[in-house]
């Protein structure tokens, strides 16, 4: 009979060791603060309400004839058409931990970081799903759910976007990875010959742009849909976030608990501002 010192008979000698190291939870690509305008960040910073104008041009946008001689051709002067677009800063969030002094002396990880880290993430991802929301609402729609997009569904994307004078700069793809994974299987786009970037970012199953379309996937783009999956394609003044307060950090040390407590919280609103600005773009 076998009376060796095995790992399980041994174990109490056996001390744990923890490395430095820490393995972090995975984060979804915050995509949607950099696809839409901001400009109106700084405008928020007090009331409750961001409004500004928009203002048609005159006459359709159709210039009219001025027909020699005073008598009987005076000039027509356009009725103003006008309208405005109100952001609400209604959203007010946060997140936030206590870290006991005991259990952090203990830890050779320097836990407040990681959490703190972490805590920031939350409340970032809150602001980008908010604005994820949005794109569901375009009027304008190309493809199918749970039907893989095609080229032509981009090229119609891209002519809604032309027919409504969206400038061409800003223009964005925000596309769910099961797109990713369709639009890989169309030969044009895994050509270096099409693909801006060439072949290194083929190598790396990536897209640079797509027909002037800066491309950006992010699992947050995904709706609810279980048939299929969003995407959108649009320019960044379609959709406008407004902060009156940028994530901010507070740490306190708590006596009675002999603790450390952090939260981290935003406040913000988010609005479609311009529909004929963006396609919703609807995939398998």
């Amino acid at each position: 009979m076998s009376t060796s010192i095995t790992s399980t008979t041994g174990a109490v000698n056996n001390p744990a060791i923890t490395s430095k190291d820490v393995i972090e939870f995975r984060m979804a690509n915050l995509a949607f603060e950099g696809m839409v305008s901001s400009r109106y960040r700084d405008e928020a910073k007090v009331g409750t309400t961001v409004r500004w104008g928009l203002v048609t041009t005159p006459n359709s946008g159709a210039a009219r004839t001025k027909s020699e001689g005073n008598s009987g051709n005076d000039i027509t002067y356009d009725a103003n058409t006008e309208g405005s677009v109100t952001l609400t800063i209604n959203t007010h969030q946060y997140s936030a931990f206590e870290l006991e002094e005991f259990e952090k002396s203990l830890s050779i990880v320097d836990q407040a970081s990681w959490y703190t880290k972490a805590a920031a993430y939350v409340v970032d991802l809150a602001v980008d799903d908010s604005l994820a929301g949005l794109p569901d609402n375009f009027s304008q729609i190309v493809g199918t759910l749970g039907v893989d997009l095609t080229d032509d569904d981009v090229r119609r994307a891209i002519q809604y976007l032309g027919d409504a004078n969206a400038p061409r700069d800003g223009r964005f793809f925000g596309m769910a990875p099961a797109t990713t994974n369709s639009m890989l299987g169309i030969d044009r786009y895994a050509s270096s010959d099409f693909n801006r970037g060439g072949g290194a970012n083929i190598i790396r199953g990536e897209f640079g742009t797509i027909y002037a379309l800066r491309v950006v996937e992010s699992t947050n783009i995904e709706g609810s849909n279980a048939a299929g999956h969003d995407n959108t394609i649009h320019q960044r003044d379609a959709i406008a976030l407004g902060m009156r307060m940028a994530p901010r950090t507070r740490r306190f040390d708590d006596i009675q608990n002999l603790s450390e407590q952090v939260a981290i919280s935003v406040i913000y609103g988010v609005i479609e501002t311009r529909d004929d600005h963006g396609v919703f773009a609807r995939g398998a």
